[in-house]
């Protein structure tokens, strides 16, 4: 398995997932609720947090910055993830370690 360290080189790998929409194993440093959450449409915020946190789940990459990565879950659900919360992106063939 390849590996690629740091934003800058991951470039084209990531670009490359980004236009097959390739299905990504994503793990975050700290477990976190990723499932759709309720929205109260007065307010804006969430009701609730459901679901177990999770510190991995598959996702495409939709758009990357130096500063965080648009993910669309299998559910439809699209997230916004910190670089820093982001501890491994991997396709199975090459693996992104920012």
């Amino acid at each position: 398995m390849r590996t690629v360290h740091g934003w800058k080189k991951a470039r084209p790998v990531l670009e490359a997932w980004r236009k097959k929409l390739a299905s990504l194993q994503v793990v975050l440093k700290q477990p976190r609720p990723i499932e759709i959450v309720p929205v109260d449409f007065i307010s804006g915020e969430p009701v609730a947090r459901q679901g177990p946190p999770k510190k991995r789940f598959r996702a495409q990459l939709i758009y990357a910055t130096g500063d965080d990565a648009t993910l669309r879950r299998p559910s439809g659900a699209l997230l916004v993830i910190d670089t820093y919360e982001l501890e491994l992106l991997s396709d199975g063939k090459t693996r992104i370690l920012p």
